[in-house]
């Protein structure tokens, strides 16, 4: 079981640490990606700096936990993607559902989920 944790804190990690890094090199890519838009140069600078933290926390409490054995650093990357699916609800709840939501939606909470189980299993192995 704990190999499947780990995996499971591996697959967050890996992922974020994918998608902060797109944030950073090539946030214009995040327009296809996430369906953001940047206005102008301010707007590419925000993307990279706000989206970018967002998904270099995630990564960053991934590594911790499985360099560090600090499991509680995923209950921060759970609440970053948990949160971010409320808020896409709420969202949906206020303005209606946009066309691809679902998609984000899932995998969001997908990676609550992995660093959820992960922070737990991984929690009640640490030494």
């Amino acid at each position: 079981m704990i190999w499947i944790a780990r995996l499971a804190a591996a697959l967050v990690g890996l992922f974020s640490l994918a998608m902060g890094s797109v944030a950073i090199l090539r946030p214009e890519q995040l327009t296809e990606i996430l369906g953001l838009a940047a206005a102008n140069d301010l707007g590419a600078n925000a993307l990279r700096a706000d989206v970018g933290i967002f998904f270099l926390a995630s990564a960053a409490a991934a590594i911790l936990a499985l360099v560090f054995r600090q499991t509680h650093w995923l209950y921060g990357a759970a609440f970053l993607y948990g949160g971010a699916a409320i808020l896409r609800g709420l969202g949906i709840a206020l303005d209606g559902a946009p066309a691809g939501v679902a998609q984000p939606i899932g995998i969001e909470l997908v990676l609550t989920a992995l660093a959820l189980f992960a922070a737990r299993t991984l929690k009640s192995t640490a030494p």
